[in-house]
């Protein structure tokens, strides 16, 4: 059996992508998208400020990306069903309580909790795990596999809007996140398990951390940072930002709508680039995909007009799934094999606890200057930066593709 058999092929290579699918679903539905669901709630019951609950957000981001080096050990050390599992079952525990708290520093528990759990069920986990089974349609596996962030904005927040005034929170919380459980547990209990890629483990002496003295680390992990405190915090104030021209007198938006749109369009980003993205050169693709945000924003700066608006939160949304797909595309490509966790895990620590701070800067540039002039000028900035790093590798690197 040659170390590639059932790469790519096997039908379990496809179950095992379906369960990092509702892995995805679980992580950022209840991770990511329903943080502003927890604070509005939150403040309903302790009156507690919409700063103290934003800052055990962030510092939940924080240590979580800290904590993120250790899940590519965790994986090859223990296996990804039982990172995932543990994964899953920590961060359901610390929701099923947190409809309890009676004070900050039981939130402050809870979120700490939460840290290791979004992480071992999100991206480092999810990328480590396709890449097990996936050589040449890794690009496809990856981008389905965390096709379920996107969904999880479409279903996870929606259910929980719609099921809190029949239930109230803490049943409604509570139900969905048991339903939640049972679905991607039991699919990552039955399909998910070591491939045919496992790496090895690192080799006695060698530091996680080494990478970090390289550029060709930071030719990936410094543009993808700064594109992605660009996009999350593009994507944080996007209500506020559209609620805003409606304020002003400009023609009607539903920013619910935009925001639909928008996630919409990250899902069949996601798909369509997934079946051609194997076919190209990851920089490439990612400069491609930076300069159209720069293109909608450019356009959602001025634009008044509802088809205008919602047509550039589409284009916007296209490029938003494939974001978090690239980096690791451009680690295989970079990198060996047994190397690739560990390069991933490192990468997504660094993106992760830069992109944290996102929200807080635009809300800041927001206030300084009285409007989203600046903010989005920023985001542009950000993204521009980031298509120009995108595309220094290392000299090594581009004497061999030139040689190839």
């Amino acid at each position: 059996m040659t170390p590639n058999a059932g790469a790519d092929t096997s039908p379990a290579a496809w179950r095992v992508v379906f369960a990092c699918f509702l892995s995805a679903v679980f992580a950022w539905g209840f991770g990511f998208y329903a943080h502003g669901i927890y604070i509005v709630e939150l403040q309903k019951e302790h009156g507690w400020s919409t700063g103290l609950i934003s800052t055990m957000v962030t510092a939940h981001y924080v240590l979580g990306a800290l904590l993120l080096p250790r899940i590519a050990d965790a994986i090859t050390r223990f296996g990804p069903r039982a990172v995932f599992l543990s994964g899953l079952a920590t961060t359901a525990v610390a929701l099923l309580l947190l409809p309890s708290v009676t004070a900050p520093w039981q939130l402050a528990a809870l979120y700490i909790l939460m840290a290791p759990g979004w992480n071992a069920t999100s991206v480092a986990a999810i990328a480590s795990t396709v890449g097990q089974w996936f050589d040449k349609k890794r690009g496809l596996a990856l981008n389905l596999g965390l096709s379920g962030a996107t969904v999880a904005g479409l279903v996870m927040a929606p259910a929980l809007l719609a099921t809190i005034p029949l239930m109230g929170f803490a049943d409604a919380l509570r139900l969905i996140v048991l339903i939640s459980l049972a679905i991607a547990g039991g699919a990552v209990l039955l399909f998910v398990r070591r491939g045919p890629l496992s790496p090895k483990p690192l080799a006695a002496g060698t530091s996680r951390l080494a990478p970090l003295r390289t550029w060709h680390f930071w030719s990936i992990s410094a543009p993808f940072a700064l594109m992605l405190v660009s996009q999350v915090g593009f994507l944080t104030h996007l209500v506020p930002l559209i609620s805003a021209r409606v304020t002003a007198g400009a023609p009607t938006v539903d920013p619910g709508l935009a925001v639909g749109i928008n996630a919409f369009m990250a899902l069949v980003g996601r798909v369509v680039l997934g079946f051609v993205i194997d076919r190209f050169e990851p920089r490439r693709a990612s400069v491609a995909c930076f300069m159209v945000q720069v293109a909608a924003i450019a356009v959602l700066a001025f634009a008044e007009a509802p088809l205008v608006v919602y047509g550039a939160c589409a284009v916007y949304g296209f490029s938003v799934g494939n974001n978090i797909t690239l980096s690791p595309l451009i680690v295989q490509r970079e990198y060996g094999p047994d190397q690739f966790p560990a390069i991933v895990a490192l990468s997504s620590a660094v993106v992760q606890i830069v992109y944290a701070f996102g929200p807080g800067l635009l809300g800041i540039l927001r206030d300084a200057s009285g409007g989203y002039g600046v903010p989005l000028a920023v985001c542009m900035a950000l993204n521009v930066t980031a298509s120009i790093l995108v595309m220094m590798p290392p000299r090594s690197l581009r004497t061999h593709s030139a040689r190839n």
